[in-house]
């Protein structure tokens, strides 16, 4: 927690407001609300996207209908991403890019000529001579005798003409062509007066289910040609696009992306993802702006009276927070208006103020994220999350491969993604685009009389979009879109507490959200050191001491414990030898003169420490542990490995700190030499030694190098492949198990490499490093950093074994014991019990079992011959019956509870006979 500075009663005070305001905006404490107009943000992108598929549907010529291939938007994107904003204000949103529009479209269905007159009258047609019709399939009329065919014109019918006065006499007289798509459109067209219709048809995602299956010409079971719904939906669909002129736009979430492709082109539609992006930081900074009262005030004003613009930070914290997921941005300022003025909390620091948006918890309705997954689900889950902080690029319609969680056929990455609440963003032909192209803001009620003044004020960056608009068309024609996903930290902070447990996903919490900044092309965007340290942490809570990990052995913490409790995952700034000050004004920057003051403001407290940005001028990962001087002294004589005689007991102030500095040379086309470690060791023991005065602060500081592959005058230092460690005395043996910890000698030069007093230099050997990641994970690295291609299953292979790995080792901790037991603080008794062995391949169980619960693993294992893993997935779904209960547990109910293989079912009933009768003989 951080430090607090003023007298007892002010902190107490402020911790007491925090705590009420926490409470109140988990609506725990009713909150009056104040009711908030939110802007409208342009999309002119999407506007864009929609009109161009709209002109690539129609041939030049007037012949018939059937040269028409009608090429529709559609938007999969989850809850509250803009979709149906977008429909419904289509219309305003050609208003607000009308100049652009006017340049940029050269040609329009059913307007003559082409050029700057073409795009003028085609924007007059859209915005004067179009009809505008919204379908929800929500409210979409039940069967009543007729197919969705006729329904569906009568809905776009009655839609239509619901705002002219002689409704029921127009209607009638269009309703009876309905039979003839061709010519009921001509007769719509007539008793309106308009050229084009617009038709957006939301919710699309609701077309399996029993409501629309009652529809004849939607049920797959009466059409054998068509294996599902949306192939009959775009069917009947497509018969209305093919005349002359209907604009369309589909939205809906849905858990079957592959069929909006696939059988989208059974008819003769084209489908094309729209882009329709998260915000950007700056647009999300906009949106905030333009929150205006009922009143006529800015939200901002409540928040911020001495400061109505807002201040930098609070913009970046909200961005962070919610992922510039429009829905979650506006909760979050719905949410803090309310309590903030309710409780006459005005003008928050920035702590406080991050303290309490941290503390609001999404709306259940728009969480998407499966409760209670099992483990393979969760590692699935898991994965997604680490990809999406790696940022790692994948075409729209890549494929993955199932199994158990997501079924024995393939299914599209997003169809999986979707199901865990994923949102995701495009990229720009596969370089990711840092044009959001999204403009100014407007409110719903002023923009008619702000538009033109914002155009004009914005005339050159706009021009200058639509340009990249055009060359982003053109790259794209021929090649497959790519996104990127995007998991917000509220949806996170709403499932936390079920699934922190599991210390895959709470390292994958600490570390949200991490903005991955560009990467050097050697480095392939695979981000290491991120994987790295996710095993680190998970390996360090599990382990008893830091020596059962192989790449500490022999080092000052061979015999040391990173306790759990204290061990956090936290982003830092970086060090960059060209800044001049000691940081940067947003402190994502220090110089390397500066490690005293960096040190106390991040490096006060245990934990594991990533920098925000590459190739920075310092370690790739830091890793602090601090024990007891008394406990640490006593341990550095006796040199004894057992956790018992390390006491970790908390009540002595005085500690001693180790501050380990990891350098990662995985990805180098070379191999490490000497002269690459003494670089190393500048970037970090020379600095560090210098500018906080190690003897005298208790400080020992370690430099950890890490490689895939060393020269010679390295691996030379590697005996019995082991570490080669270089300390103060001297450098110690490879195959001395007793390094030298007495720094009472002077300093020796090994091969040019200078150590100070309380320093020392770890190399690991790469046979070590191979059984800290694990063989199968080394190599699954190795191959995709040297792929020559950037491909997204080549990344996320190694990731998804390796979490499934770490979860199959620690996944049921957190549920088949008291959370000490899996976050690695298990009692003396039980550490040899609970252990997990210095490779990720350990064989033993690492399911705790408390004294008054049954061994459910056990008697899965002895009983009913699983392996390990299985024994493991099997245990969830046990473990809430006591023994007694064993009597009630039949096959059916098995399948019930998620155990779908039948062998699994008949060898676990089985097992229960056969446990049954032996206890009964006994």
């Amino acid at each position: 927690m951080d430090d607090v500075s003023g007298t007892t009663e002010g902190r107490l005070g402020r911790r007491q407001e925090s705590e009420e305001a926490a409470s109140s905006s988990r609506a725990d404490v009713p909150v009056p609300r104040i009711s908030l107009v939110r802007p409208l943000v342009n999309r002119r992108a999407a506007v864009y996207q929609i009109i161009s598929n709209f002109n690539s549907s129609y041939t030049p010529s007037n012949s018939s209908s059937y040269d028409v291939r009608p090429s529709v938007c559609f938007a999969p994107q989850m809850y509250g991403s803009g979709k149906t904003i977008l429909g419904k204000h289509f219309r305003e949103f050609v208003l607000l890019n009308r100049q652009d529009l006017e340049k940029y479209i050269i040609g329009f269905p059913g307007i003559a000529g082409s050029g700057v007159s073409a795009g003028e009258r085609a924007v007059e047609a859209l915005l004067n001579e179009t009809l505008y019709v919204n379908v929800d399939l929500r409210d979409f009329p039940r069967f009543d005798g007729e197919g969705f065919k006729p329904t569906l014109l009568k809905k776009i019918s009655k839609e239509a003409l619901s705002t002219l006065p002689n409704k029921p006499e127009l209607l009638a007289k269009v309703l009876k062509n309905r039979k003839d798509p061709e010519k009921w459109l001509k007769s719509l067209f007539e008793v309106t007066n308009k050229r084009y219709l617009f038709l957006f048809i939301d919710e699309i995602g609701l077309l399996p289910s029993r409501k629309f299956y009652q529809f004849p010409d939607l049920d797959p079971q009466r059409n054998p040609r068509k294996p599902n719904v949306y192939c009959l939906f775009f069917r009947v669909l497509s018969s209305l696009l093919i005349q002359r002129f209907v604009i369309c736009y589909v939205a809906g979430r849905s858990d079957a992306i592959v069929t909006k492709q696939e059988d989208a082109m059974s008819s003769r539609v084209d489908l094309d993802f729209l882009r329709l992006d998260p915000f950007s930081e700056e647009t999300t900074k906009l949106f905030i702006q333009g929150m205006k009262t009922s009143t006529g005030g800015t939200a901002l004003q409540l928040l911020f009276p001495k400061h109505p613009e807002g201040p930098d930070w609070f913009f970046k914290q909200v961005y962070n927070y919610t992922g510039g997921v429009p829905i979650y941005v506006r909760h979050v300022i719905q949410v803090l208006v309310d309590t903030c003025v309710h409780h006459k909390l005005y003008n928050l620091s920035e702590r406080r103020m991050r303290r309490q948006v941290e503390t609001i918890a999404p709306k259940s309705v728009n969480i998407a994220t499966p409760r209670n997954m099992e483990p393979k689900a969760l590692s699935m889950f898991c994965t997604l999350l680490l990809s999406s902080i790696l940022e790692y690029r994948f075409a729209i319609t890549e494929t993955i491969y199932g199994g158990s969680v997501i079924g024995d056929d393939s299914k599209y990455i997003l169809d999986v993604a979707n199901n865990f609440g994923f949102y995701y963003e495009y990229c720009t032909g596969g370089i990711l685009s840092y044009e959001k192209m999204e403009g100014e803001e407007m409110d719903e009620e002023d923009k008619m009389n702000e538009m033109d003044e914002d155009d004009e004020m914005n005339e050159m960056d706009e021009e200058d979009e639509m340009n990249e608009m055009n060359k982003e068309n053109i790259m794209n024609a021929g090649n497959v879109q790519m996104v990127k996903l995007i998991f917000p930290k509220i949806v996170f902070e709403g499932i936390k507490k079920e699934y922190l447990d599991y210390l895959p996903l709470r390292y994958i919490y600490y570390l949200s959200p991490l903005h991955v900044p560009r990467e050097s092309p050697s480095s392939l965007g695979f981000r290491f050191e991120v994987i790295f340290a996710l095993i680190l942490y998970v390996r360090c809570s599990l382990c008893t001491r830091l020596g059962e990990l192989d790449i500490f052995r022999q080092s000052f913490v061979e015999n040391i414990s990173l306790e759990a409790k204290k061990c956090r995952v936290k982003v830092i700034p970086s060090f960059n030898v060209l800044l001049n000050t000691t940081h940067s004004a947003n402190e994502e920057l220090y110089s390397p003169s500066a490690w005293k003051e960096f040190y106390d403001k991040y490096l006060s407290k245990d934990g594991i420490f990533l920098p925000n940005r590459n190739n920075s001028a310092g370690p790739d990962i830091i890793v602090r542990v601090s024990v007891p001087i008394d406990a640490s002294s006593s341990t550095s004589k006796k040199r004894q490995s057992s956790l018992t005689q390390v006491s970790m007991d908390t009540s002595s102030k005085k500690r001693r700190v180790y501050l380990i500095g990891i350098a990662l040379k995985c990805y180098g086309k070379s191999g490490v030499g000497v002269a690459k470690i003494k670089e190393e060791v500048d970037k970090f023991l020379v600095p560090v030694s210098s500018q906080l005065e190690l003897e005298k602060n208790d400080i020992w500081a370690i430099q950890l190098v890490v490689s895939t592959s060393y020269n010679n005058d390295v691996s030379s230092h590697f005996v019995h492949k082991q570490n080669w460690v270089i300390d103060t005395r001297k450098k110690v043996s490879s195959s001395s198990s007793t390094p030298s910890h007495d720094m009472n000698y002077s300093n020796s030069d090994q091969e040019g490499l200078r150590i100070g007093r309380n320093c020392q230099l770890v190399v690991c050997s790469i046979e070590n490093l191979e059984k800290f990641l694990g063989k199968e994970i080394y190599d699954h690295i190795e191959k995709a950093r040297s792929s020559e291609r950037e491909n997204f299953l080549t990344k996320v292979t190694p990731l998804s074994r390796l979490i499934g790995t770490l979860f199959e080792h620690g996944w049921a901790r957190g549920r088949s014991a008291k959370p000490e037991a899996y976050l690695g603080k298990s009692t003396e008794k039980n550490i040899d019990a609970n252990r997990v062995d210095s490779t990720v391949k350990s064989s033993s169980s690492v399911v705790p079992v408390r004294q008054d619960e049954f061994d459910w693993m056990e008697f899965l294992k002895t009983y009913c011959d699983l392996t390990e893993s299985e024994a493991t997935e099997c245990w969830y779904a046990l473990k809430r019956f006591s023994e007694s209960e064993m009597e009630v547990v039949d096959t059916s109910m098995l399948k019930e509870l998620g155990i779908d293989d039948p062998l699994k079912r008949a060898k676990i009933v089985t097992g229960m006979a056969s446990y049954a009768g032996k206890k009964r003989q006994s």
